[in-house]
């Protein structure tokens, strides 16, 4: 009896043999066919994570590559927009100083202006440009036209406010590193306006809505009592989140918010409901949209005129060269002086349009060169990834076309010893 179980195991041994053989020739024969030393996790776990994270950090690079490129032809648009605007921006400026000599007949006049009222068309047109489906100067607000002209000439500005942090677009070049590639049509080119403004007795600026009723357009000075402000904070789950008198955060259920105090979205109201927000003095304004409830008859009513950037000095200079025409006209020399008065101030504001847009240029400039090294920078870790990444996991042929004709002899040899064990008689077994 003994004897029979010895050779059931050695049977069993035989086979078991024949089945590591036959699973180390298997694995090296899919190496070859794959090129790749590591088919399955369980052939080396630390190897295999290895693999996944480089894996990842490959991926990631593709793309922060894809945003680097994407960023830097938008900011070559941008760049090219920009000294467009200088282009013609020098030009009125060059017409503006010819002007000013005070040389030019009416009808030299005349056509100076329609050339100006042409290059402040074209202004708009280059801030109006999309790209990638996108209105490059409209800050954060993309889909919408920054520009527009009304039939009073007005140029005005519907984009996001340089003034509003919100304006800022960034792309993400590597783990944790932000570059911003974009500015404000406001900043760039201007606006002008000349239209009625209704403001308060404090000076802040209304709006008339359909409603009939007057609301802030502007963030205006909170002067309530501070005691009646309410702060409100939420999770980025929108979750209710309350600081309590130990200095911790807890949710409404009272578990233990463990995440950054930074994180927090902080709103604060007043007693009637209306936001209100802080600035890092620490002084408390009502958000823009707040409702009026004074005296309607503290409002008052009337025509202002704002010109900033090139938009606005040629606006102001288009008007001051009317002026000039309607002084001639009507034997005015007061209304004319007056207006080639105006006319003399827009050189300065020509002067501070060319340097802002300068600065710009200069700014995104030194943000494309950051690109490109970043493109130098992602190209390098990729190769050397990549490198490693093969080393690590490619099969090195030589070696292994050696190791599988060993493994086919062992899987052979195995299989042929099986073979004459399962060939004895029922009398051999016995024996």
């Amino acid at each position: 009896m003994v004897e029979r179980i010895s050779t059931e195991y050695k049977y069993a041994m035989l086979v078991a043999d024949m089945k590591r053989n036959q699973f180390n020739f298997d694995k090296l024969t899919l190496q070859l066919s794959s090129g790749k030393k590591y088919t399955d996790i369980t052939d080396s776990p630390i190897a295999s994570v290895n693999i996944l994270n480089t894996n990842r950090q490959l991926g990631q690079i593709e793309t922060y590559k894809s945003n680097v490129g994407l960023a830097s032809t938008e900011l070559t648009a941008l760049g090219d927009l920009m000294e467009l605007a200088n282009g013609y921006l020098t030009k009125a400026w060059d017409k503006a100083m010819q002007a000013n000599n005070q040389t030019y007949g009416d009808s030299s006049l005349k056509a100076l202006k329609t050339e100006i009222d042409e290059i402040t068309k074209t202004m708009v047109d280059l801030a109006n440009t999309e790209y990638n489906d996108n209105y490059i100067f409209g800050g954060a607000n993309t889909k919408t036209v920054p520009f527009e002209i009304d039939e009073n000439w007005n140029v005005i500005y519907k984009g996001t406010d340089e003034e509003n942090s919100d304006y800022i677009r960034q792309t993400e070049v590597a783990d944790g590193v932000f570059e911003t590639i974009n500015t404000t049509g406001d900043k760039v080119f201007g606006y002008y306006t000349n239209q009625e403004v209704s403001r308060d007795a404090n000076g802040y600026e209304l709006e008339l809505r359909d409603d009939g009723k007057y609301y802030y357009k502007t963030k205006t000075e909170y002067t309530g009592d501070i005691n009646d402000l309410t702060t409100k904070y939420t999770d980025y789950d929108g979750k209710n989140v309350t600081l309590n008198a130990d200095g911790n955060y807890y949710y409404d259920d009272g578990s233990l918010y463990s995440g950054n105090p930074d994180n927090l979205q902080k709103t604060i109201r007043d007693a009637d409901g209306n936001l209100v927000t802080q600035d890092n003095n620490g002084t408390y304004y009502w958000v823009k949209g707040k409702e009026y409830t004074g005296d309607v008859n503290d409002i008052v009513t009337q025509k202002e005129e704002h010109a900033e950037g090139v938009i606005g000095a040629l606006r102001k200079l288009s008007n001051s060269i009317q002026k000039v025409l309607d002084g001639h006209e009507t034997g005015d020399d007061a209304l004319a002086s007056e207006g080639y008065d105006e006319m003399n101030q827009t050189l300065d504001m020509f002067a501070k349009s060319q340097n802002t847009i300068l600065t710009e240029q200069t700014k995104f400039g030194g943000v494309y060169n950051r690109m490109e090294m970043s493109t130098s920078t992602l190209e390098t870790n990729s190769e050397n990834l990549t490198t490693y990444l093969t080393d690590l996991n490619s099969v090195d042929y030589a070696e292994a076309i050696s190791q599988w004709i060993n493994a086919q002899y062992a899987y052979q040899a195995s299989m042929q010893v099986a073979s004459s064990s399962m060939g004895m008689s029922l009398l051999n077994y016995l024996q």
